[in-house]
Order: structure tokens, then C-alpha cells, then sequence
């Protein structure tokens, strides 16, 4: 655990990261060193969603994640372009590709409720 910081003060996610390095090198860390490394890694509370859905799927011999979050955008345009989530034309292939998504299985259920009904 990093010096200077006492037992109250302890964090989990620092303790978690700094169980894999030697402990005399961790101790050596200031806690204005520990919190810059917990920003780089955007550790950060708990977000929360209108719709979040975690779920582990067992697909064979593998398991799978599936991860559906839903909710308000926060990141300004400036930090939304800097991480190439717009991006002029690629962003209406993006928007197709999820209209796709929507669509086809919402097709495909319309045609069996009408072939029920």
C-alpha cells in the first residue's frame, strides 16, 4: 500500500492493482501518484443507466458476456469526437448497421405474430 495513506483512507481499487507489484515499490507511491493512476484507468463510481443488463452465457465449452447499457450521453462533442465515436460518414454506417439490429429481429416477429394470428 502506498505510504502516507492511512488505514481508513485505503482503496479498494488501488489495493486491488497494487497486489500484483512489489510491496516495497508500492510503498513508495505518494498518494497524488496512486490518484493519477486511478484517473489514467478512469476508475470512477458507479455509473448509472436508464437500461443496464449484465449477463454471463454459457455458449459451448466457452462462457460469453453480453453487456446492454442504456441511458443519457454525458461526454461533451469535443471528448465524443476524440474518441472517434463521431466521425462524419462513419457515423451514418454506425446508425444503418443499429437500425439494422433494431429491425431484423423485429421483422422476423412481426412475420411470426402474423403467421399466429
Amino acid at each position: 500500500m502506498p505510504r502516507n495513506q492511512p488505514t481508513a483512507q485505503r482503496d479498494p481499487f488501488i489495493e486491488h492493482y497494487f497486489k500484483r507489484i512489489d510491496p516495497k515499490l508500492a510503498a513508495s507511491f505518494t498518494p497524488e501518484q496512486c490518484a493519477a493512476i486511478k484517473n489514467m484507468f478512469g476508475a470512477r463510481g458507479v455509473a448509472k443507466h436508464a437500461v443496464e443488463l449484465r449477463r454471463s452465457l454459457p455458449i459451448g465449452r466457452r462462457r460469453y458476456y453480453l453487456v446492454l447499457l442504456l441511458g443519457r450521453e454525458r461526454r461533451g462533442f469535443d471528448r465524443l469526437f476524440s474518441e472517434g465515436a463521431v466521425s462524419g460518414p462513419f457515423t451514418f454506417v454506425g446508425y444503418a448497421i443499429t437500425a439494422a439490429l433494431w429491425l431484423i429481429p423485429a421483422g422476423i416477429l412481426a412475420v411470426i405474430l402474423q403467421a399466429l394470428l
